[in-house]
């Protein structure tokens, strides 16, 4: 059975889900079909702060766009976790990091090292002394960094925090840029 060729995408709804959609199409297939998105004057992007994880720094990369024109565009910031204040009791704060703690040996997790390790110890220090993460967020430091040294520890996993209404509109443009086309309105024009 043969099936007919798709010739058009339409997107419906707007915001940076649809517009990651529209690019992500736009790069791998823009050249084979037409996008249209369309979007709702009635119904605006949220404009609130992008919390996101180190996957999107690949989506980044499939969509071919460079980091500093990113953060520019959408003032962004780096981020090495998510903080949760409060979450276990009043005035605790937990920064779930990207990263590894410690070194893991063989096949065998670094917490279990020191789990064993602390509660024979009392004087032992807490597993977040050992994350690379948590003392740099704690110093409010960051560089980019592939591996610590010469070690077979990773370095510095981050992802960033920037403005959803800024990075739709950025995608968007890089869409528009790209053969998309966009329709505001409670429907597309016929």
């Amino acid at each position: 059975m043969d099936r007919p060729e798709v010739k058009k995408l339409v997107i419906v709804g707007g915001g940076t889900a649809g517009w990651i959609t529209a690019a992500a199409f736009a790069r791998l297939l823009g050249q084979r079909l037409t996008i249209e998105l369309v979007e709702s004057e009635a119904i605006s992007t949220v404009g609130v702060g992008e919390a996101t994880i180190p996957q999107i720094i690949r989506l980044n990369a499939i969509l071919g766009i460079d980091e500093h024109e990113f953060l520019r565009a959408t003032s962004g910031t780096f981020k090495l976790g998510i903080e949760f204040v409060d979450w276990g009791k009043l005035g605790s704060r937990y920064l779930h990091t990207f990263g590894d703690t410690g070194m893991n040996l063989g096949n065998v997790a670094f917490h279990h090292y020191w789990r064993r390790h602390a509660g024979s110890a009392p004087e032992a220090k807490g597993l977040w002394d050992y994350s690379l993460h948590q003392m740099a967020a704690d110093q409010a430091r960051f560089g980019k960094l592939e591996r610590v040294g010469n070690t077979a520890m990773t370095g510095l996993a981050y992802a960033y925090h920037f403005d959803a209404s800024r990075y739709a509109l950025f995608l968007r443009a890089y869409s528009e840029a790209r053969g998309g086309d966009a329709h505001r309105g409670d429907r597309a024009k016929r």
